[in-house]
C-alpha cells in the first residue's frame, strides 16, 4: 500500500471566509448608511412662572422657560439643520377653537453629528400672556401650550442635497399651581399635516433666539 498526503491549502480557506466576513459587514454598514431617519425633538422642560402661585413677583411675568432636546437618530449619518428654523408657542383654552399666539423664536442652521444630541433651552419673552393663562380677569380655564416647529434637514451624504421638511408639534399641560409641565416624562413633538392648514410660518419673524449648547 501506497500512503499518499493530502496539502490542504488554508490560505485559501482562510482567504474565503475572510471575503465572506467582509461581505457581510458591507452589508450590515450599507443597510446602516441607507437607513435614514429625521430627528426627534423633545421638550425636557416647560415652565410658565406666571401659573406659580407660591412665587412673589411684583409685575407680571411674561416669559416661559423652554428646555428641547433635538437628537440625531441615525447612528452613522450626520445631520444639516438648514436655515430657516423657526419654533411657535401659543394657548389653547378648551372653550375656544383657536389658538392664542404668544411667542416664535428662530434658530440659525447647524450641523449635528451621528447620534448627538443638541439642547436647547432658556427663558422666551412672550408678546405678553393673555389674561386666559396669567389669571388677571378670573380662574384660568382649562388648557394646553402648544409648540410647533418647522424647518428642514439634509442628510450629510457624498453627492446627496435633498432638503426634507419638517413639521412637527406637541402639546403641553402645564399645573395651574406650579406653572411646571405635568408629568416627569419628557413630550416628544410628533409630525403633522400641513396640508389641514397647520403651517403659520409664514408670518412669523425672528423673535430672540434662546441660549443653547
Amino acid at each position: 500500500m501506497v500512503d499518499v498526503e493530502v496539502e490542504v491549502d488554508t490560505d485559501t480557506g482562510n482567504s474565503w471566509c475572510n471575503l465572506i466576513l467582509t461581505i457581510i459587514i458591507f452589508f450590515i454598514f450599507f443597510s446602516i448608511y441607507k437607513t435614514r431617519v429625521l430627528p426627534s425633538i423633545h421638550i425636557e422642560e416647560f415652565y410658565v412662572p406666571a401659573l406659580n402661585s407660591t412665587a412673589n413677583f411684583t409685575t407680571i411675568n411674561n416669559t416661559v422657560y423652554i428646555n428641547l432636546k433635538l437628537k440625531n437618530r441615525n447612528p452613522v449619518t450626520g445631520l444639516y439643520y438648514t436655515d430657516p428654523l423657526y419654533f411657535n408657542l401659543s394657548f389653547i383654552p378648551k372653550v375656544q377653537n383657536t389658538s392664542i399666539h404668544l411667542a416664535e423664536f428662530g434658530l440659525h442652521g447647524f450641523y449635528q453629528g451621528n447620534g448627538k444630541a443638541k439642547r436647547i433651552k432658556g427663558l422666551l419673552m412672550t408678546r405678553g400672556l393673555p389674561s386666559v393663562v396669567n389669571g388677571t380677569q378670573g380662574p384660568r380655564p382649562a388648557g394646553a401650550f402648544r409648540l410647533d416647529f418647522f424647518g428642514k434637514v439634509r442628510y450629510k451624504l457624498v453627492g446627496y442635497h435633498k432638503r426634507h421638511p419638517m413639521a412637527l408639534a406637541a402639546n403641553v399641560e402645564v399645573d395651574e399651581k406650579t406653572g411646571v409641565k405635568v408629568g416627569d416624562k419628557s413630550i416628544r413633538l410628533e409630525m403633522m399635516n400641513i396640508a389641514e392648514g397647520d403651517d403659520e410660518s409664514g408670518r412669523w419673524g425672528r423673535c430672540g433666539v434662546v441660549a443653547t449648547d
